[in-house]
């Protein structure tokens, strides 16, 4: 005896929802086939009835012109009757058609559904080796970490560098390379100088001396115009 009341019933498992039957491709190129062998017989069969009401219509002249009432109008009425028969296929035809042009319809549609799952599948499968969104966006802002850290660093490396003990003011620096740049031309000036009066002091016209290393004896004559000649340069 079950002290606890009766026993639960087992709950059954919810069956899965119907899934709806995946078309077979034999089957929908069949059913193509089967459309276009129709659409032929019935355009044959137009052309069938539409001789046969050429026919009645001939006939009716042709009895009608002998005097045969009763005869033209036997034609008119099968004619009449061709005639609802060849409308009547007009419009089986025309839903055939369309059928026809809603299964074309379809099978691109089916083709292009196939191409974009594909492509999602694939576009799925890129995502996730490249980690997902936030992985890709984690690597971006490691790169951007890295270039601000490259450009601190360049930043550091080119930055101006003080010798150790070198405080000097700016202003003394100045003055310092304005001295510099005054005694330089003072120098200038007093070269310049030296060499304007050594030009003046130079002789107007060369003395002739004799060749280094050559021992040439001097007559008394030429001793007295070297003489003569000094004496005038002085």
């Amino acid at each position: 005896m079950n002290l606890f009341g009766k026993k639960k019933e087992p709950t059954a498992p919810t069956p899965p929802p119907p899934t709806a039957p995946t078309p077979d491709p034999d089957s929908t190129k069949a059913a193509m086939d089967k459309v276009n062998d129709t659409l032929e017989t019935i355009t044959k069969r137009e052309e069938h009835v539409q001789r046969k009401i050429d026919a009645e219509l001939n006939n009716a002249k042709k009895f009608s012109a002998a005097g045969k009432k009763r005869e033209a109008l036997q034609c008119i009425k099968r004619k009449k009757m061709y005639e609802k028969q060849l409308e009547q296929m007009g419009t089986t035809k025309m839903t055939l058609e369309n059928q026809k042009m809603t299964l074309e319809v379809m099978n691109i549609n089916k083709e292009t559904l196939a191409a974009q799952q594909a492509a999602a599948k694939a576009m799925q499968q890129q995502t996730k080796q490249m980690g997902g969104v936030d992985k890709v966006e984690e690597i971006m802002d490691s790169v951007e970490d890295g270039m601000q850290d490259a450009q601190e660093i360049q930043d550091a490396l080119s930055r101006q560098i003080d010798m150790p003990g070198l405080d000097a003011d700016e202003d003394d620096l100045l003055a310092e390379l304005e001295g510099l740049e005054a005694d330089e031309l003072a120098t200038e000036l007093g070269t310049v100088s030296l060499a304007s009066d050594s030009a003046v002091e130079m002789p107007s016209a060369p003395v002739s001396l004799p060749a280094a290393g050559t021992k040439k004896v001097m007559t008394d004559e030429e001793r007295e115009l070297a003489e003569l000649e000094a004496s005038m340069a002085m």
